[in-house]
């Protein structure tokens, strides 16, 4: 009997422990991804970047602030903002922002994590920080490398046509059938 006790209170206190973690679990959490949707990005063309915000906590995110920095020596904001707020972020949902750059020369670009900051609940003064992946560098390629990836290098393919058609022809012109007169002459 005593031993019963001790296990039902014993019991209970983990039951309360479970639910007061699941209680504290209760809560918003942003994750952010950051990517080019480009294959290779070229110095004076457009090159989108979109940033995704996930969340995958169980509660909605509030006073949601998104930040991202790009040096301005290197690339020009041809659409979009580099910066956006949201008053709320429902648990489970994501939202999407695209941003279009270029980049003024070709080389290798550098690219930091986004920032986003949000509150657990509106009335909340503790502020949570969440960043995004980090590009790293970026190789922008230069317009002359857009010229000769793009091109439909005619030359190239008229060449390979015309050895192609050399090796194909030439064991043709070499080769001479017999003709049933032709062995008559020369047994003459």
């Amino acid at each position: 009997m005593q031993a019963t006790r001790v296990l039902a209170a014993i019991a209970l206190v983990a039951l309360a422990g479970v639910t007061l973690c699941a209680a504290a679990e209760e809560r918003a959490h942003l994750l952010i991804q950051k990517s080019i949707l480009t294959n290779r990005p070229f110095a004076g063309k457009d090159c989108p970047i979109r940033y995704r915000i996930f969340n995958v906590g169980s509660s909605a995110a509030y006073d949601v602030k998104f930040e991202d920095e790009w040096s301005t020596e290197e690339f020009e904001i041809i659409s979009g903002l580099s910066s956006g707020t949201w008053s709320t972020i429902a648990p489970g949902a994501n939202i999407s922002h695209i941003v279009i750059l270029k980049a003024y020369t070709y080389g290798y670009k550098s690219s930091g994590p986004a920032k986003v900051t949000y509150k657990h609940a509106p009335e909340d003064d503790e502020v949570q920080v969440a960043h995004s992946n980090d590009l790293g560098l970026l190789p922008v390629l230069s317009a002359k490398d857009d010229d000769k990836l793009s091109s439909p290098h005619l030359a190239e393919w008229f060449s390979f046509l015309m050895m192609a058609f050399a090796l194909v022809a030439a064991p043709i012109a070499l080769f001479k059938p017999s003709t049933p007169g032709s062995d008559d002459k020369k047994k003459k």
